[in-house]
């Protein structure tokens, strides 16, 4: 129902939408808008504004289309994490996303040094990634310990990489040693489910995966990393010098 290109376009606000409706639309196709807008915590005008820029005239006509299209999912189901999945390979055969790719990729190999960050769940990835590019033949560390004080003398980074793998992109630990690195001199590749965040406003690159959160049994939600794993593979398959 949203297209790549539209899906670019959206602020911060109308991307929450956007998730929101992806990960529950179900429960939005029997939402009032006034409902949509407390679940997804905008307002009203922002899920208009959001609608018109995915092309729709208003909001009967998008609830018509939503029940339209779960029809017809549920002629030909697929699982909550195939949808997304979907639609986030397609993202990747786009001209912006294979050239972020290389514009990493390019960063990375230019480095003497790439190390990688993360904390909570994000840190696993993190440190796959770690040995997958020292498999490659990247000289690549893993800084565990986010909390790590800082060098008290200035360092020069300017040969270094920071890659930091982060859901939210707003953890306050990962985003100071970001700040500190590029203070420093290195560059800053993002790995993050937030396009808006603020880690991705201060990164040189960033590779983003707006998808939608999906239930978990506890109660809880999560959201696939394999996007994640997807990207660090694609750096490290692609950092061999070129011939």
């Amino acid at each position: 129902m949203f297209s790549y290109d539209q899906v670019q376009q959206l602020n911060r606000l109308e991307i929450e939408v956007y998730k929101y409706i992806t990960g529950h639309p179900v429960e939005v196709s029997t939402m009032t808008i006034r409902q949509l807008a407390d679940h997804s915590h905008v307002s009203a005008t922002t899920i208009l504004r959001f609608l018109k820029r995915m092309g729709y005239d208003g909001y009967a006509e998008f609830k018509f289309r939503l029940k339209e299209q779960l029809r017809r999912d549920a002629e030909q189901p697929l699982s909550q994490t195939v949808v997304p999945m979907r639609v986030f390979f397609d993202r990747m055969n786009m001209a912006d996303m294979t050239a972020k790719i290389k514009q990493a990729t390019q960063l990375i190999r230019d480095a003497n040094m790439v190390i990688l960050t993360a904390s909570g769940t994000s840190a696993g990835l993190a440190s796959y990634g770690t040995h997958l590019l020292a498999n490659f033949g990247v000289y690549s560390m893993m800084l565990s310990d986010t909390h790590q004080p800082h060098p008290v003398n200035k360092r020069d980074l300017a040969d270094t990489v920071l890659l930091v793998v982060s859901v939210s992109g707003e953890s306050e630990d990962v985003i100071e040693q970001g700040v500190y690195y590029q203070q420093n001199g290195a560059k800053i590749i993002a790995i993050t489910a937030s396009s808006h965040s603020t880690l991705a406003g201060i990164a040189d690159v960033v590779l983003s995966y707006d998808t939608p959160e999906v239930q978990a049994i506890s109660g809880g939600s999560t959201l696939s990393q394999l996007p994640v794993v997807y990207y660090l593979e694609q750096l490290a398959m692609t950092v061999q010098p070129l011939a």
